[in-house]
């Protein structure tokens, strides 16, 4: 009996051995005039950006899969010009809707911007997006992760399905436009204390809470909701989600 458990053993080591996972990392750089506009998709894993002094865009990706074939598969296609850079991640036919296998591959973007790049599409599916120190407008979107975003003054789109929004402005006034949407998360907004803006804020399942401007909270049989203006009301603010709350909190 012990010779068995010991060979069982040796072979959950050995198959623990052939099974662990493999990465590689890649790294590109490609000039972009400022203002420039930049995007990236994914489908397993997690973006960061950051808005940086330099005027090219710097990239590394860090490939993960649970085997050597799996990360082969793993494409990342660029298409760049001095006005434009987009990225799109391909995990193979295996990661495919139609296909009957799953590939395990995963990739984790991390990335830096001009500062006044416009992030037209920073989107992902399994993982979280985090952008910060960017000037130009945003437009972030996951599916199953959190969005949370810095030090942002232009106008900005975030989305998520399963996760939360944590947003914080140093500037929102003027023709600005923020909206802030999820299904199964709660959402954070902050504003600095010289904010400009009308908000809307709609929740079916969980609180809003606007004290920090003086913002009052209608509660309805089913869900609550908020409207009102900060200073003048020029910018506009619209938030919702369906299960989870909302607060607007001052920087």
């Amino acid at each position: 009996m012990k010779f068995r458990i010991c060979v069982v053993a040796l072979a959950l080591l050995a198959s623990g051995s052939l099974f662990a996972s493999v990465t590689e990392e890649e790294t590109f750089s490609y000039p972009l005039n400022d203002g420039g506009r930049f995007s990236i998709s994914n489908v397993n894993g997690s973006i960061t950006i950051t808005g940086g002094s330099g005027d090219s865009v710097e990239i590394i990706a860090t490939k993960k899969a649970d085997n050597q074939k799996e990360l082969d598969e793993i494409e990342i296609d660029i298409s760049h010009s001095l006005d434009e850079i987009v990225v799109e991640t391909e995990l193979g036919d295996s990661g495919k809707w139609y296909s009957r296998d799953n590939n395990s591959g995963h990739v984790k973007y991390e990335v830096i911007v001009p500062v006044n790049t416009e992030l037209n599409t920073v989107d992902t599916v399994n993982g979280g997006v985090t952008i910060s120190g960017v000037s130009g407008n945003v437009v972030a979107e996951s599916v199953n992760g959190g969005v949370e975003v810095r030090d942002l003054d232009g106008d900005a789109n975030l989305c998520t399905v399963n996760g939360s929004i944590d947003a914080k402005f140093s500037k929102l006034g003027g023709q600005q436009n923020v909206k802030a949407e999820t299904v199964n998360g709660r959402v954070t907004i902050v504003l600095p204390k010289n904010a400009d803006v009308r908000v809307s804020a709609d929740t079916l399942n969980g609180s809003i809470n606007g004290r920090a401007f003086g913002l009052e909270t209608d509660k309805g049989f089913v869900g609550s909701d908020l409207n009102g203006n900060i200073g003048d009301g020029n910018a506009r603010l619209n938030i919702d989600t369906v299960n989870g709350s909302i607060k607007i909190k001052s920087n």
